[in-house]
């Protein structure tokens, strides 16, 4: 399990500027908890359809090339992750967050029982793609494997969490950071009931465990900060569970919209181009000009 946080500006911006030294303190010390590895991606305005990744399996805080990176003007659109790894996955390079697919790229939150069955969440042809051995990365790939079908993008989502969640009898959470040139996606999908209450505190949280899972968000003169509790986030707007936050990347529009998954028995009617997403419509938040 881990902590993620996802941004969208109106111009290219280190995460120092958009969180304000003391935010980037307060997200970056929960490495010492989530200590099993960061990742950093972004997109930069002059290439919109270039993403950037760069990750390590070691300690977020004390990393000078992460204290580098987070201190760059990298981009318009990024996110970062901090790993705690799942016991019985190695912490490795090729296990940490994010993943990259194309021009996506995609860091969760969670956790997908029982590991023994992982190998059976996609098909072959997807399987053959990983480059690690995570349940993330399977989540990433089940989702790109909708999009590539067709489906629009809170489509493949809601067919990929309905899938997991008829499969396996225990993730937790599917929480994750998504993004593609075009826009930001931050889901939030969680099991309350299956929150590791027990586990977080043998790992040294020693408090707040019920919100374990919560997602936020913040507007500011900036652009849109999303992010996982377990920090200071005075003003913030709790993302509801079972939905996904879009922030377009070119208007800043900010929509929450409800994931309704469909039965794996049930396929869904295949859409014509650009129809809303399946389920009532999005309820817009808010919206800002570049």
């Amino acid at each position: 399990m881990c902590r993620l946080l996802g941004y969208c500006t109106r111009a290219d911006a280190s995460l120092a500027e958009i969180m304000g030294e003391r935010g980037l303190n307060e997200f970056t010390q929960m490495s010492e908890f989530h200590g099993d590895g960061w990742g950093v991606a972004w997109y930069d305005q002059q290439r919109p359809g270039d993403v950037h990744v760069e990750k390590s399996p070691l300690r977020a805080s004390g990393s000078a090339e992460y204290h580098e990176l987070t201190h760059r003007s990298l981009g318009d659109l990024g996110l970062v992750h901090l790993r705690w790894a799942t016991p019985g996955l190695p912490v490795k390079a090729r296990n940490t967050h994010p993943f990259r697919h194309g021009a996506a790229v995609m860091a969760h939150n969670g956790a997908i029982h029982p590991q023994d069955r992982l190998g059976e969440m996609l098909p072959p042809a997807w399987e053959r793609q990983l480059t690690g051995a995570t349940d993330s990365e399977r989540y990433f790939l089940h989702v790109m494997s909708g999009l590539e079908s067709g489906e629009d993008m809170i489509t493949a989502i809601e067919a990929t969490v309905g899938h997991i969640g008829e499969m396996f009898s225990a993730p937790n959470s599917l929480n994750a950071v998504l993004l593609t040139p075009d826009a930001l996606y931050a889901i939030c999908y969680y099991w309350p009931e299956r929150i590791p209450h027990a586990a977080l505190a043998t790992r040294g949280l020693g408090c707040g465990t019920d919100q374990y899972f919560d997602l936020a968000y913040l507007e500011t003169e900036a652009g849109i900060v999303v992010a996982s509790s377990g920090w200071p986030q005075d003003g913030w707007t709790p993302v509801p569970n079972r939905h996904v936050l879009v922030v377009d990347r070119e208007t800043l529009q900010v929509k929450l919209t409800p994931l309704n998954p469909r039965s794996a028995a049930t396929p869904a009617t295949p859409a014509a181009p650009a129809a809303p997403a399946s389920g009532p419509l999005p309820v817009l938040v808010g919206a800002a000009s570049r």
